[in-house]
């Protein structure tokens, strides 16, 4: 693919998860990615779990539930959705990580005179 080749990304098709490893380090480090990676065994096990080929984009919460599942692409790609879901996602860590405050309750600092 001549996308690829620009980029100096023009590696046989692994045979092995070590074959598989060393090509997806070459492929991080080619396109300078900065994002933690996992490489599918050979067998390809995720993949078919995920339905992931051609594209597909997921959001993993912290507990390990799919927070959102994206379509199949090329037509099912829609990182804006993805991006919206992550802002939600994040906004409703926010809220419930937020200390629970009653009604009338004084805070001792602004109770302090000078």
């Amino acid at each position: 693919m001549a996308s690829n080749q620009r980029v100096d990304i023009n590696l046989a098709q692994p045979k092995t998860a070590a074959e598989r490893t060393l090509a997806a380090v070459h492929c991080c480090d080619s396109l300078k990615m900065a994002l933690p990676l996992l490489v599918d065994g050979i067998d390809d096990v995720v993949g078919r779990e995920y339905s992931g080929f051609p594209d597909r984009l997921y959001l993993i919460d912290r507990d390990g539930r799919v927070a959102y599942k994206g379509g199949r692409g090329p037509f099912g790609y829609k990182p804006r959705e993805l991006e919206q879901s992550l802002i939600m996602l994040l906004l409703e860590e926010a809220r419930t990580k937020e200390p629970a405050t009653s009604e009338g309750s004084t805070n001792p600092a602004s109770d302090k005179q000078d």
